[in-house]
Parts: C-alpha cells; sequence; structure tokens
C-alpha cells in the first residue's frame, strides 16, 4: 500500500449503526400490535420516571419538565388506536391505465433513521417524533441535545426502562457526536433546530440520498387587526410569548398592529404580561411562572439582540432587563424597529416581542413577505373575510386565527414548517407516513388467463389508429 495513502477514520458509532441496520428487516416485519405494545411501554416508561423528568425541567428551563408530557400522552393513544389501519394497504383509485389490475400503496418503514432532537421542550421532542419512527416500523439512533444533558440523561433511561435499546439506540453528547452520526449511511435523518444545522443536515443526508424531515421555526408574525379583540388578543399573546419563557418554536415574534388601535394594543398587551407574571408588583424576577433561559449562553445572545437594536434606535416599551447569572430576560416589548437592526430578521427565542404598525392589510403581508416563510402564522379578527384573506395572501408551516402555538400537538394535524422553517409533517397520520415510504403495488392477476391481456409486437397497422383515438383530446 502506499505509504501516503490517506487512511479513513473509523467512526465511533459504525458499531451501533451496523446493529440497527441488521436489526431493521426484522422491525419492519413487526405487527401494528406489536409496534403498540412498545408505545403502550415507552408511555408506561415516562409515566414511571415522571418526578426526575419533571425536576430536570425545573433545573434546566425553570418550570416543571413534567409539563412537556401531556401532549406525549394524548399522541401515543391516537397512534394506538389507529395503527393498525394505517398500515394495511392503501386502496387506490380504479382508472383506465390500471385496465382492471389491482393496485395499492403499501406502508413500509425507512430503515434506520437518525433523529437529531433539540432543548427547548427535551424529552417531549425527543420523544414525539420517536412515536412515528416507532410506529412506522423504524430502527432509530436518537441523539438528545446536549444543552439539556439532564432531559438527555432521562431520555436514555426512559428508552431503558421501556425496554426499547434494542430497536433506538441513545447516544449523548456535543456537536461533534452529530457531526460523526451524520456522516453514517442512515435511510432518513430528522432534525428539530435552527436553519444553520438544518442545512449542515441536508449537506450530509445529500451524501446518501437520506430522506429529511427538518423542523426549524423562523420569525413568527402575528397581525392585529383594527376589529380584534384587544382582550383576548393581549391575553393569548401575553401568554404564548412566554411559554418556556420564548423559547418555542411557534411563539410569535413579532407584532403587526393596525395603526388604529397599536396604542391601546400594547397598553392592554403590557397589561397583561403583568397580570400573569408580576401581579403582586414584586418584579418579574421573582414569579415561579416565567421559566429561565436555558444556559448564559443563549441569555447573552438575547441580550445582544436588545442591545443591537436599542442602539441603532428601537424603543424600549416594557421590560429590556437581562441577568445572564440567573438566566433571566424580563418580558421586552420593542418599537421602532428597523431592518438593519439583528432581531429584524433574527429569531428572539426569547421573552422579546418587537411591533410594527400597518395601515391596510396589503402593507402587512407586504411586510411579512420581507421574511423567509415562518413556520406559524397568527391572525387575530373578528371578520371572517378578513381571516380569509390573510390565509390566502401569505405563506407559512401552520396558522390559528384569533390564536397562536395551538396548532402544535393536535395529532389530526400535520406539523411542519414550510421552506427555510421546515421540510416535511410530524405527528399522527402525517409522522407515520412521513417515516414510511409508500410502495407503488401493481398486482395482475395470480392466474395469467383471469388477467387482463399484454399486446406484444409486432403490432397490426390498426394499432397506429388505435393510438390516435386514445390521444383524441
Amino acid at each position: 500500500m502506499n505509504q501516503y495513502s490517506p487512511v479513513a477514520e473509523a467512526n465511533p458509532y459504525q458499531d451501533v449503526f451496523d446493529r440497527l441496520q441488521a436489526r431493521a428487516p426484522a422491525l419492519a416485519r413487526t405487527t401494528a400490535v406489536e409496534r403498540i405494545a412498545k408505545l403502550r411501554a415507552l408511555y408506561q416508561a415516562v409515566y414511571e420516571l415522571r418526578a426526575e423528568i419533571g425536576q430536570a425541567g425545573h433545573d434546566e428551563l425553570g418550570m416543571d419538565g413534567k409539563l412537556h408530557l401531556i401532549p406525549l400522552k394524548e399522541e401515543i393513544n391516537f397512534f394506538c388506536e389507529r395503527l393498525e389501519s394505517w398500515m394495511g394497504n392503501e386502496a387506490v383509485e380504479d382508472v383506465p391505465m390500471l385496465q382492471g389490475r389491482k393496485a395499492y400503496i403499501h406502508w413500509e418503514p425507512k430503515g434506520v433513521v437518525l433523529h437529531l432532537s433539540t432543548w427547548n421542550s427535551p424529552v417531549l421532542i425527543s420523544l414525539s417524533p420517536l412515536i412515528s419512527m416507532i410506529a412506522a416500523g423504524n430502527a432509530v439512533v436518537l441523539k438528545p441535545s446536549e444543552v439539556a444533558p439532564l432531559s438527555a440523561e432521562m431520555v436514555r433511561q426512559v428508552i431503558e426502562k421501556a425496554g426499547l435499546a434494542d430497536d433506538v439506540a441513545v447516544i449523548t453528547g456535543g456537536p461533534e457526536v452529530a457531526q460523526a452520526l451524520l456522516k453514517l449511511p442512515f435511510n432518513h435523518i430528522c432534525y428539530v433546530g435552527n436553519n444553520r444545522v438544518g442545512r449542515l443536515v441536508m449537506e450530509a443526508a445529500a451524501r446518501h440520498f437520506a430522506g429529511v424531515t427538518l423542523e426549524m421555526g423562523g420569525k413568527n408574525p402575528a397581525v392585529i387587526e383594527r376589529d380584534a379583540d384587544l382582550e383576548d388578543a393581549g391575553s393569548k399573546i401575553a401568554f404564548v410569548r412566554h411559554l418556556i419563557a420564548g423559547q418555542v418554536c411557534l411563539c410569535p415574534d413579532y407584532l403587526l398592529v393596525h395603526e388604529s388601535i397599536k396604542d391601546a394594543y400594547v397598553d392592554k398587551l403590557k397589561e397583561k404580561i403583568t397580570a400573569f407574571y408580576n401581579p403582586n408588583g414584586d418584579g418579574f424576577k421573582s414569579s415561579e411562572d416565567l421559566p429561565r433561559i436555558v444556559n448564559e449562553r443563549h441569555t447573552l445572545r438575547i441580550k445582544a439582540l436588545i442591545d443591537d437594536a436599542v442602539s441603532k434606535g428601537a424603543r424600549v416599551l416594557m421590560g429590556g432587563e437581562v441577568d445572564p447569572a440567573t438566566r433571566f430576560v424580563s418580558p421586552t416589548i420593542l418599537d421602532n424597529v428597523t431592518e438593519d437592526m439583528e432581531i429584524f430578521q433574527e429569531e428572539v427565542f426569547g421573552p422579546v416581542l418587537t411591533v410594527h404598525s400597518f395601515s391596510t392589510r396589503e402593507e402587512a403581508v407586504k411586510e411579512i413577505a420581507k421574511r423567509p416563510k415562518p413556520l406559524g402564522l397568527y391572525v387575530f379578527t373578528q371578520d371572517r373575510e378578513t381571516a380569509d384573506w390573510y390565509i390566502d395572501h401569505t405563506r407559512s408551516g401552520s396558522a390559528a386565527v384569533n390564536n397562536a402555538a395551538i396548532q402544535a400537538n393536535i395529532p389530526t394535524l400535520p406539523f411542519g414548517g414550510s421552506n427555510h422553517s421546515g421540510i416535511g409533517r410530524l405527528g399522527g397520520k402525517a409522522g407515520f407516513q412521513e417515516f414510511s415510504n409508500g410502495r407503488a403495488v401493481v398486482e395482475d392477476a395470480l392466474d395469467p388467463a383471469q388477467g387482463a391481456p399484454m399486446f406484444y409486437p409486432p403490432f397490426p397497422k390498426e394499432a397506429a389508429m388505435f393510438v390516435e383515438h386514445l390521444l383524441m383530446p
């Protein structure tokens, strides 16, 4: 061998991948009953570890981690009640091209799936897509986020306690672990996180022609029309924007408020935020209901966005206080935000809202179009035509009227983004199909004598006339 030939570096997770790849054919043949049993065991393990999961959430995000588990139970029940019917061959419409033959879609697993999860709802976001992956019959490598290490450890314990370690390998660690995993030839990769890493995932997937599911959030707008109920819109935005201290991919990131009600709405929003998180006047920092930013680095990132905006002319209407040592960011509202400010384009992922006014709905839509397609878009109005108009004239992964973030974790709805905010769909039947291959199957009769006729050459001259007849409009 040439002494100068490069030596391929061994992948530290090759043995894990090989084991799961060998396991995949057997998983593909499991029945609905067997897969349902695994999902039940998964939730039972979650339930038995709920206290520890709750404490991990409290330590990492300043909130009870058990709250994140409520959607998990509903989703598992939804899958268990319907999985058998989803796994069955799906009949398709009989069309002339079939010539009487049988045709259907056969749902088969993708194979070995890599699931790279995120930290803002760490146990839920690790396990919720996993439900679809298990239901579809895949083998899985699950890497929880290193930003929430306590929750990552809880995810590992859940998988072991549920008896799923042969089917799901939980691998913990930092970016170097993800980089090594992305070099392996997975059949499909699911990533929940930001655009920057999403691009890296797509590049890695392209090397092996792997499928991708990306959920990446974005700058989500909330339009407050002139006829909006200010009390209702104030309460809902105040509540949703501060879920997990604003560290939710579906949180509204900026408000477009009709100029005729802007001042009144901002006053109402400030009133509601105060009533929710500082009712006794002791300060937002003392609130037990306002979570914390996940770590000091992210706290400093949010502070930098606020400082940059203020230095360029933004006006602080509320809040602005940041304490990196305690990972605290007070509920903040900024006005006079312009396109040269970083916060105009960058997703905040914290309890900060920017407010913009508009005079016509066309102007509002033009403002939304300055940014990539968001994951969620929200419209507050009491007029049916206005709500429909905004849905028809905007694009987003999901939307809600007179609410925000409510569309998440509803198993009858497909969940995902559009372009910059995501690719593919999670949850419910859409999630089952996302991690399955819909194989098209056509069957002729088992007895050729009973099947549709085939036409072989040499073809008579009349065949050309028949083709012309078929092509007639």
